[in-house]
Order: C-alpha cells, then sequence, then structure tokens
C-alpha cells in the first residue's frame, strides 16, 4: 500500500493566536552534546557509540548531521520497552528537582500526557520555540516538528503527506521521517509580520506557495483590501462586520455585499476587491491566505493560488476541514491545535 501518494513538498508557517509553544528544528550539535554529558537517560537510549559521536562533531558540517542522524534515529527506534523506563527514571527524577529548565517542565508535561512516549525524550533534540500573539515561525519541507500548545493560523502547501513518529496515537512511520529529514541545526526565523497598509499586516515566508495577511479593524472602521491578480480564502477570527466584493473582471463592476462573523470562511476570486468593515460595537479580525506576492511582482497581491479550508483540533485529535482548488498554485490555510514529532 503506498502511504504518501502525494508528490509535492510541504513547507508550511505557524502564526500566533495566543502564547504558542513549540517543538522546532533540531538543536546544535554543541547543545545536543550536553544534553547527552547531562541527562543520562537520554544517554541511555541513545547510546554510546552514537553519543561519542556526537560528542566528537563540533560544528554543522556533514559530519555533524551524520552523527545528528545515527543519534536520532538511534533515539526514535530504540526498544519501546527500553524508553518507557528511561522516560520514567527522567521523571521520577525531575519530580525530585526544585528548579527545571523549560524544558524540563515541557517533558513532564508531555508524559503525563503520552506516558512513556519516545518524543518525550525528543525535546532534547529539538528547538523549543515560544511565540507570542501576532509572531510567527515557517518552516521548510522536511523539518522535524510538534505544535505542543496554544492556538494558530497555520499555512502550508498542498500536500496530502504527514509523516509522524511521536507523541501522537495516529500512525507512526519512523523509518521513513528520520530518513527524509534535512538533519539542519538551528531554531527557526520568527518574523514579526510586515505593515502593508493600515490595519493589514502580512507575514511573507520565503516560498513560493503562500503567504498569509492579517486585517485588524477596530470598532466602526474600515478598509479597503485591492484587487489581486489571484484568488484568496479569508477566515473571519474575531467579531462582525461586512464586507462588500467588487469583481474588476465585470464590466459592470458587479458588487456583492455580506455580513460576515466569527468562524466564517469564504473564498474571494481572483481580481476581486473587498471593501470590509467592522461592526460599531466590536472589532473585526480577519486572516487570508494566498500565494506569495513576489510571484505576481506586486507590492500588495493576493495572489492566484487557493487556500485549501480549515483544521480545528484540541489536543491531538483533529477534524480536517474541506478542500477547493483554483489555479496553478494551491495552498493550505487551517485553524490547529497539536502536538506530534513529524514532518
Amino acid at each position: 500500500m503506498q502511504i504518501y501518494k502525494d508528490s509535492n513538498h510541504k513547507p508550511e508557517m505557524a502564526l500566533a493566536i495566543t502564547d504558542f509553544e513549540a517543538l522546532c528544528g533540531f538543536v546544535s550539535i554543541q547543545e545536543l552534546s550536553h544534553a547527552l554529558r547531562s541527562i543520562p537517560e537520554l544517554a541511555a537510549v541513545v547510546g554510546k557509540q552514537q553519543s561519542q559521536a556526537v560528542h566528537s562533531s563540533t560544528s554543522n558540517s556533514g559530519a555533524a548531521q551524520a552523527a545528528l542522524k545515527a543519534a536520532f534515529t538511534a533515539l526514535m527506534t530504540a526498544d519501546p520497552k527500553s524508553v518507557a523506563e528511561q522516560v520514567e527514571l527522567l521523571d521520577d527524577r525531575l519530580q525530585q528537582q526544585q528548579k527545571l529548565t523549560d524544558k524540563e517542565r515541557l517533558i513532564m508535561r508531555l508524559h503525563q500526557q503520552y506516558p512513556h512516549d519516545v518524543g518525550v525524550l525528543s525535546v532534547f533534540f529539538l528547538n523549543l520555540i515560544l511565540l507570542k500573539p501576532g509572531q510567527a515561525i515557517y518552516l521548510p519541507a522536511n523539518e522535524p516538528h510538534a505544535y505542543v500548545s496554544g492556538q494558530l493560523v497555520e499555512c502550508m502547501a498542498t500536500s496530502d503527506n504527514v509523516i509522524r513518529a511521536g507523541l501522537t496515537p495516529k500512525l507512526r512511520d519512523t523509518t521513513i521521517l528520520c530518513e527524509s529529514l534535512t538533519y539542519n541545526q538551528g531554531p527557526p526565523v520568527m518574523l514579526q509580520g510586515d505593515l502593508v497598509q493600515e490595519y493589514t499586516t502580512v507575514y511573507s515566508p520565503p516560498f513560493d506557495e503562500f503567504e498569509v495577511y492579517k486585517v485588524s479593524l477596530p470598532e466602526s472602521a474600515d478598509t479597503i483590501i485591492p484587487a489581486n491578480q489571484g484568488p484568496t480564502v479569508v477566515l473571519v477570527m474575531r467579531g462582525r462586520g461586512n464586507v462588500t466584493a467588487t469583481s474588476a473582471l465585470k464590466a459592470s463592476a458587479l458588487e456583492e455585499q455580506t455580513r460576515v462573523s466569527k468562524g466564517d470562511i469564504f473564498f474571494v476570486p481572483s481580481h476581486t476587491a473587498l471593501d470590509v468593515s467592522a461592526g460599531s460595537a466590536q472589532d473585526l479580525e480577519l486572516w487570508i491566505a494566498a500565494c506569495n506576492s513576489k510571484i505576481f511582482e506586486s507590492q500588495f497581491a493576493l495572489p492566484e493560488g487557493l487556500v485549501n479550508g480549515h483544521k480545528l483540533a484540541n489536543g491531538h485529535k483533529s477534524v480536517d476541514g474541506h478542500k477547493l482548488a483554483n489555479g496553478r498554485k494551491v495552498s493550505n490555510a487551517h485553524i490547529i491545535v497539536k502536538s506530534a514529532i513529524a514532518v
């Protein structure tokens, strides 16, 4: 049976709505070496030979990547009984400590949620990222990550492939995951967003497939989102208001007005301007996803492409949204809270 049928890659971006916690990308080889020396439970599972190879590597070189791959593969493919024993020992030891690091506190929480899971120990391999509302990170394809807590808007290139290996009740494919990773080291780049016009902030990662706009209107305010060359999908995150769509492709400049409120998702055809106004008693917040505007060579384009529905989740259980497609580029935006070691 072919599990990964989609040939597309899947870079993605996570934009924090609340305080948000994630594990993304591998730590430096120096940080991992320190963890292996100071966390005996981790070293016991990784093994002496793989640990020594990490200690002998001092830079983000080919040798360091090879040592990192060998150590991570040894951990993720270790005997489950051995993993369970060491995770239990680690949790017992941490409960006796008066002072804990952020990662150690996270390990104890994850052990409660996913008892004896190998993903608990993988925390030492990954960068712990803490985002405030309005901050974002982006990840190229084939980088390990786990979204641990908080709410976010996530946008990604269209692909049905998800490879999981820990912190999940879903199908795991550890061998494929370990072979697919780049083993690059270092934390992801954090985006603060760029104000492109009043009330509108854009988050633009270095991927052709997508970028995301946040439109935040105070009560009774309004703004114009110019017509663009490609279609988009708009998510109403908060509040109520009015949206008037004007098509530049129609000779009569056809207009259509609708009331919108929290939870609404609507499709905007290409070459359609939006006149957005907030209600008199509350703010209005919209998130707009589209292909990256650089492919249209314009400053404020919501370009050709389409966002594929949304996903809502609570803990590790999720409900997939619908998918739409139009144009040569397709991107995928959804709201999700999840915790899984995946790529």
